[in-house]
């Protein structure tokens, strides 16, 4: 299952870099044919349920160190 994101203040490629200072991955829409530059495309079919709260923290000590105005 694939998401597409977007965080603002960022573009794909620097929304890439930064997210795997927090170990998270996924590829920018640009190489996958998207008209949209600005977002990332994201697969969690191979993240385990008991994963979620790893995932969970991540995403929050992102947003803590990147908090939306």
């Amino acid at each position: 299952f694939y998401f597409t994101i977007m965080y603002p203040g960022f573009d794909g490629p620097e929304l890439i870099e930064e997210l795997l200072y927090y170990g998270i991955s996924a590829i920018s829409l640009s190489i996958t044919g998207s008209d949209r530059s600005e977002g990332l495309r994201a697969c969690v079919s191979l993240v385990n349920r008991s994963q979620f709260p790893d995932l969970e923290e991540r995403l929050k000590a992102f947003h803590a160190h990147h908090p939306v105005n």
